[in-house]
């Protein structure tokens, strides 16, 4: 299985979620290169020297099979190679991992849980072909780390996926609409301000009965169509009772980015996609309007 470290030299992003009575503020950088945090972000490191810790990946079966469970095992170790257990905890959960296929159609985000030395998760991949697992944990006193690992998954191949493009402004999900709106063009490392409005896909009300999930009102999970820019943030208010939620975001390359919005109501997380277009800073000047897919 080929493991790579997220590249230092990646760009920043910042995303803030703020619900319409929501404090504003930056929630959480990329994969970088030592970013410093504030107090109201949590950043997530490219670590360097002998204490950086990194996840060993086991899968039993192996290789994979599409459509039949597989258990996924991993092992934080230190720098000399020590199996690590205790982490400080992220949103309820010490470790995050989230499932990505090569063509950016299947998605999951799911939590291992602590058995012994290790953590693991059962999961089921939903078609066969290239994955990478993104593994989100914090490293106690050294801040947020990701590590990805590309795996093969055996099974029937599907027909081949079209090829990315921008999404509609607006998609459904899980029972829920949501619409995003930009208020200006969205730029590679210029500030936007994306704002999704949440109604039932049923009646096409308003939502004001969002509940918080793992501590947080949103997830947002956001991956270049390239693979390389990563992103997990999460809002910082538990309060819900807004139908809109907004995000500041800092998209540091031009390009298409797939985005994953995990709100949760009535008990069940609800994951809506969206494709993100970026143009270039120097793009000439266009007209405000909504993106994603």
């Amino acid at each position: 299985m080929d493991r790579t470290k997220l590249s230092l030299s990646q760009a920043l992003i910042h995303l803030a979620l703020v619900g319409a009575f929501f404090p504003a503020g930056v929630l959480a950088d990329t994969t970088a290169a030592r970013a410093a945090a504030t107090a109201s972000s949590h950043a997530h490191h490219a670590q360097e020297g002998t204490d950086m810790y990194r996840t060993h990946l086991q899968m039993h079966p192996a290789p994979a099979q599409a459509g039949q469970p597989v258990s996924l095992t991993l092992t934080v170790r230190d720098g000399e190679g020590r199996a690590v257990s205790r982490l400080t905890p992220s949103h309820e959960k010490p470790m995050h991992l989230f499932v990505v296929s090569r063509d950016l159609r299947h998605f999951a985000h799911v939590h291992p849980s602590l058995a012994g030395e290790s953590f693991r998760v059962q999961h089921t991949f939903a078609a066969a072909g290239e994955y990478t697992l993104f593994v989100d944990y914090q490293q106690p006193g050294r801040g947020q780390v990701v590590d990805r690992h590309r795996v093969h998954v055996e099974g029937a191949a599907l027909p081949v996926a079209a090829a990315l493009t921008e999404s509609p402004r607006t998609q459904r999900a899980d029972g829920l609409e949501v619409t995003l709106h930009s208020d200006a063009e969205i730029r590679a490392g210029e500030a936007a301000m994306l704002h999704f409005d949440v109604t039932d896909a049923a009646t096409g009300k308003p939502v004001v009965d969002l509940e918080p999930y793992l501590g947080a009102m949103a997830h947002f999970m956001v991956l270049s169509a390239d693979g390389q820019d990563f992103v997990h943030v999460h809002a910082l208010d538990t309060r819900g009772s807004a139908s809109r939620v907004s995000a500041h975001a800092v998209f540091p390359r031009s390009g298409l980015y797939k985005l994953w919005a995990q709100v949760q109501r009535h008990g069940r997380v609800a994951t809506v996609p969206f494709v993100v277009r970026v143009d270039d800073a120097e793009a000439r000047p266009r007209q405000p309007q909504a993106v994603m897919g």
